[in-house]
């Protein structure tokens, strides 16, 4: 009987050991399984709560070319750079047309400030610094501040050019200004005291887009040049449903209005100083001061004699070019065109 029953418990004995055996070693692998993920969670918490590096910066100097709702265009040293300015934008103060800004800006060229380059501060681009990452607002318990009125709006401004025409092409002149060519497109609302050509000084009156609102010959003491005609500032207004805000007078183009409009004087004469390259049956091609001039010769003109190839002569004509008189000029008398 004794032998019976130890051969019968032996076997569960067995068992027994074997389970213990294995809940040990599956509770020493889950532990370490556990020591690892809460290794895992320190160092990840640890990685999160470093502070990200503060974004760089550049300083930027250059000349204002444009401003295109909230965005300054400017021409560095590198071409040109489309500069965003967002409400958190410092303004010194506001800016036009050819204007040395200095700003400071974000990679995504984002303006922190803009302010005025000084006179002798030339154009160019700064080494980059780091910003310091803004501090987190502490809250408050006072009462909260009356949000400021936002800054008044400042209506375009125009520019007042005075340059040489280099072409005509189609709907556009092509001049030549201190900072280099300029495309003016005329439209059918531009104002032309006259037909003008190549080489013709003209002082026309343009929009930020360049178009022309008016163009009449430039006098003699109008000086090559861009200046910029101040706009109105006007407070922002919200047009409500059906309700249309008018624009200001300086950015609405001139309308030709006859009830208003003065009459016109009798046409300039000009007196041109030039030689003869060419006789194109009613036209002669001549050289002058800014470059080539076709002169039509009609019955009317007085001729005081027979001019060829090489000839210097002076010569009244009309703002068409069309000549009055033409006779041959001094030997002293220089290249060149007067207006009386």
């Amino acid at each position: 009987m004794k032998l019976l029953n130890l051969l019968t418990f032996r076997p569960l004995r067995t068992v027994f050991k074997s389970l213990v055996i294995l809940v040990v070693f599956f509770g020493l692998l889950s532990s370490q399984s556990l020591f690892a993920t809460e290794g895992d969670g320190v160092k990840l918490a640890q990685a999160s709560s470093q502070p990200s590096p503060p974004p760089k910066t550049r300083t930027v100097v250059a000349d204002l070319l444009m401003i295109d709702g909230d965005f300054y265009v400017v021409r560095g040293e590198r071409g040109e750079i489309r500069i965003e300015v967002t409400p958190e934008t410092q303004l010194a103060e506001s800016f036009t047309f050819g204007d040395r800004i200095k700003a400071v800006l974000l990679p995504n060229d984002k303006a922190i400030a803009i302010t005025r380059a000084q006179p002798g501060e030339p154009i160019g681009t700064t080494g980059q610094v780091s910003v310091p990452p803004a501090a987190p607002p502490t809250p408050s318990t006072g009462p909260k501040p009356k949000r400021s009125t936002p800054p008044p709006k400042v209506a375009p401004s125009a520019r007042i050019i005075v340059a040489d025409i280099l072409m005509v092409d189609g709907n556009f002149y092509i001049i030549r200004s201190d900072y280099g060519e300029i495309q003016i497109e005329v439209t059918p609302q531009t104002q032309l005291s006259e037909s003008f050509k190549f080489g013709d000084r003209i002082k026309a009156r343009v929009n930020p887009q360049d178009q022309a609102l008016s163009i009449v010959r430039a006098g003699p003491d109008d000086s090559i040049g861009i200046r910029v005609e101040k706009g109105t500032s006007t407070p922002a207004q919200t047009p409500t449903p059906g309700e249309m805000i008018p624009e200001s007078e300086s950015t609405m183009p001139p309308q030709n209005d006859t009830s208003t409009t003065a009459p016109k004087g009798s046409p300039k004469i000009r007196t041109v100083v030039a030689e003869i390259l060419m006789i194109d049956g009613n036209l002669y091609v001549v050289r002058g001061d800014r470059g080539e001039i076709r002169i039509e010769v009609t019955p009317e003109t007085t001729l005081s004699e027979s001019f060829k190839f090489g000839d210097r002569i002076k010569a009244k004509i009309l703002p068409n070019d069309t000549a009055l008189s033409i006779e041959r000029a001094q030997p002293d008398q220089p290249l060149g065109t007067t207006t009386p």
